[in-house]
This record gives structure tokens, C-alpha cells and sequence, in this order.
């Protein structure tokens, strides 16, 4: 029920969002004449780029956490496995 509610309650935020910045502007690509977007999807295009790029550096990151966490793990299983020589007793 609250999904549902959540759901609703952002779908209407971002269609007012989106109602109130519906304007042509002017985008430009280093040279050259500009290219006249709507100002929404400039803004989407941006927010969507920015989580791609998060994302993937977050995948980097995760990966080389998993690697030492394994290693971690690992070093702790032979520790914990290793049979006392007679003398240690």
C-alpha cells in the first residue's frame, strides 16, 4: 500500500516537474550552431548520465571490496583450520 502511494506521489512530482520545464533552450556542443531541447529532458538527460557514471565507478569499487573481503575470509578458514603441532599442547 505505501509502494503504491510512493509511487503515485512521485509520478506527480515529476509530471509537475516536468510541466514547468517544458521550455526550448538552447544547448550548445562546443562548435557550431546551438540545438534548441526542451529544458526536461536536458535535465533527465543528466540525471541519467550521472547515475551511469556513479554506477559504474561503484561497480569498480564493489569489485575490489569483494576481492579483499574473499581474501579476509579466506586467511581466517586457514587460521582456523590449522591442526595444532603435538609440542603446542
Amino acid at each position: 500500500m505505501f509502494r503504491t502511494i510512493a509511487t503515485i506521489a512521485v509520478t506527480v512530482i515529476v509530471v509537475i516537474f516536468g510541466m514547468q520545464n517544458f521550455d526550448h533552450v538552447p544547448i550548445y556542443f562546443f562548435l557550431g550552431k546551438p540545438v534548441h531541447i526542451r529544458l526536461f529532458f536536458v535535465i533527465a538527460i543528466a540525471g541519467v548520465t550521472g547515475y551511469v557514471i556513479r554506477s559504474l565507478t561503484g561497480i569498480g569499487r564493489e569489485e575490489r571490496l569483494k576481492r579483499k573481503l574473499q581474501a579476509l575470509m579466506q586467511r581466517e578458514y586457514n587460521r582456523k583450520r590449522r591442526i595444532p603441532e603435538p609440542d603446542e599442547e
